[in-house]
């Protein structure tokens, strides 16, 4: 059910996936290593009611799925969410894979009020995605919308319907330069409905396969200067396994940096693309 070229629409949930004991094995998504952020999120429980409601209620999840964020990213998204509430009115995910942020983000919408897009090439990881927020969190499901296709595509669709929503934009999709900067690039589009857009995988290296610059591109579109919250971990020179290239797709991070960014567009401007340039050059 994997889509390499999305045709750029709406897509509805599978209402099949809902009474099975495990959803992928009908989507049948690679699960790489398993990794489960609620596994390490002990440190962070205490500090935040919210939080620790959304924890408990994850928790209750039993079926198998992978996380790709840190247990503190999760933590300073709930945060940068809370802290931003009542200026957004809906949140755009882009990239969603298994649904890691994607359950943190419908775990905020009742009490922030907001309403939720998920937009991905991947109709299964759409799919998904949705069957894990609407275990977890029902009441949540019926603002949630599905955008099977690119970012771009996306913009394209939001500018022809009209809509006029004030957007937080969470991005965790494809970690490829030139993708990245082609989807931050689509944003400027929409730049008077953009609160802030929020970044993940800014420390990430890999193999010149998969071209992992997000910070890089995040340059390229918003200048060297650009202004940004850190969130999630940072990790050190010390933990030296995690600064080696992994055994699944060569990935590795760099020291020092923060995992993922918060870029508030108030303080920010787009340097890329020109003007002149159109959306139908992103797309």
């Amino acid at each position: 059910m994997t889509a390499t070229i999305a045709p750029g629409q709406f897509i509805s949930p599978d209402t099949d996936l809902e009474p099975m004991a495990n959803p992928n094995d009908k989507l049948g998504m690679t699960i790489f290593s398993g990794y489960q952020a609620l596994r390490r999120v002990d440190p962070f429980l205490g500090k935040s009611r919210f939080f620790d409601e959304i924890v408990h209620r994850l928790s209750t999840l039993k079926v198998p799925y992978e996380d790709q964020c840190s247990a503190k990213y999760y933590f300073d998204l709930v945060a940068a969410l809370r802290n931003a509430g009542g200026e957004f009115e809906r949140v755009v995910e882009v990239g969603c894979y298994m649904g890691g942020s994607a359950s943190i983000i419908a775990g905020c919408i009742e009490r922030l009020d907001y309403d939720f897009d998920i937009v991905d090439i991947s109709e299964s990881a759409l799919l998904f995605t949705f069957e894990r927020i609407r275990r977890v969190f029902p009441e949540a499901a019926k603002r949630v919308r599905l955008f099977h296709g690119s970012l771009p595509q996306y913009v394209a669709q939001s500018i022809a319907s009209g809509d006029g929503a004030r957007l937080l934009v969470h991005h965790d999709g494809a970690h490829d330069f030139t993708q990245v900067t082609k989807d931050l690039s689509s944003l400027s589009f929409l730049r008077e409905r953009l609160h802030s857009v929020v970044i993940q995988d800014t420390h990430l290296r890999g193999t010149m396969e998969f071209c992992n610059f997000v910070d890089m591109a995040v340059y390229a579109v918003f200048g060297t200067d650009v202004a940004y919250f850190p969130i999630g971990s940072a990790y050190t020179a010390a933990q030296g396994d995690l600064m080696n290239p992994n055994r699944y797709q060569g990935n590795y991070f760099m020291p020092d940096v923060p995992e993922g960014i918060v870029i508030p567009m108030a303080s920010n401007s787009f340097k890329y693309p020109h003007p002149l340039l159109k959306l139908e050059s992103f797309l």
